[in-house]
């Protein structure tokens, strides 16, 4: 049941002072007899200077949004914060892979996932939960294990496909899901420095609903928790919405708190497509707020730099693709 418990300044050199005109060098300049000037055709804008222009404005929003996100503590910019690593996790250390010194941290990627890919995932939740749900708010989706909350305990899905007489997922249905993977450790790697990352279990879907209130301790997903201790093989953590936090549910943000687990650091709302990749140990205490209506959706993905704790085939259960 620990699957429900997850879910400096500028520097720029001085600019020089327009010159400034008195009213009295205006009038003198008026008083003076000029020489008459040919007319002038004013010039075009050309097609360059108008996208000049365009992306001046469009970089002068974005900076306003993401101060009116950082007034409100709520990530709403792709943003990359390092902190130290903790030297009570990432033992025994993999050269090249697990994290040391500064370099751990977290990420917060906008529009990672596309319209597409989004569609698909969400598509593999629906098919799956629909053969469970969980009595107390969360219900866990896990393609590896099979794991399907049902009511008050889990069940494999992969067994209710057959018992249900549906049919199951094929591997054309979870190719998405593969790739979107292969993608996130990609990005991990490149993100942190580092190479030889494994995905490891649990990697799962969660939903969320408020209109449930928990039935057991195991449905307060809200408590902060550090992965490395929840999950034991986790390095790195990702997180990919799949539902909207303004519009498909409200609650529900990821909360980064500080090493006491008290102050909050940082609030992510979730948006659909929106990653948040971070160093898995006591560096990242955290906590997914309480959803007060709607249903949250996202997807969890793990990896590790131990080759013993590796999924190496995690959607090796899929049915192939009839010919």
């Amino acid at each position: 049941r620990d699957l429900e418990n997850h879910a400096a300044p500028s520097t720029a050199p001085p600019q020089k002072r327009p010159r400034e005109t008195s009213d009295r060098s205006v009038t003198a300049a008026m008083a003076r007899p000029s020489k008459p000037r040919k007319a002038q055709q004013q010039p075009r804008r050309s097609a360059s200077g108008r996208g000049l222009l365009a992306g001046v404005v469009l970089a002068a929003v974005a900076a306003l949004l993401g101060l009116r996100g950082r007034l409100a503590g709520v990530a709403e910019r792709p943003s990359l914060v390092r902190t130290p690593c903790s030297r009570r996790d990432y033992k025994p250390a993999v050269p090249g892979c697990s994290p040391t010194g500064d370099a751990c941290g977290r990420l917060v990627l906008d529009g990672f996932a596309s319209a597409e890919e989004l569609a698909g995932l969400r598509a593999i939740a629906a098919r799956g939960m629909a053969l469970g749900g969980g009595d107390g708010g969360p219900t866990i989706l896990d393609l590896q294990s099979g794991a399907l909350s049902w009511r008050d305990k889990f069940i494999d899905v992969w067994a209710a496909f057959n018992a249900s007489g549906t049919p199951p997922f094929t591997t054309r249905d979870v190719a998405v899901y593969a790739d979107v993977v292969r993608r996130i450790r990609s990005l991990a790697e490149s993100t942190f420095g580092v190479s030889g990352l494994h995905l490891t279990a649990p990697t799962f879907f969660s939903r969320h609903s408020g209109d449930r209130p928990p039935k057991t301790r195991h449905d307060e997903y809200w408590h902060v928790h550090v992965d490395t201790l929840q999950y034991g093989s986790f390095t790195y953590t990702a997180l990919l919405y799949l539902a909207d936090g303004d519009v498909d549910f409200s609650g529900g943000r990821l909360a980064f708190v500080d090493e006491r687990w008290e102050r909050p650091l940082e609030r992510v709302v979730p948006r659909p497509g929106k990653l948040v990749l971070f160093s898995s140990g006591h560096e990242h205490p955290h906590h997914v707020e309480r959803v007060e209506s709607g249903e949250r959706l996202a997807l969890t993905v793990a990896f590790t730099c131990d080759p013993e704790a590796a999924l190496h085939d995690f959607l090796s259960r899929a049915v192939p693709e009839p010919e």
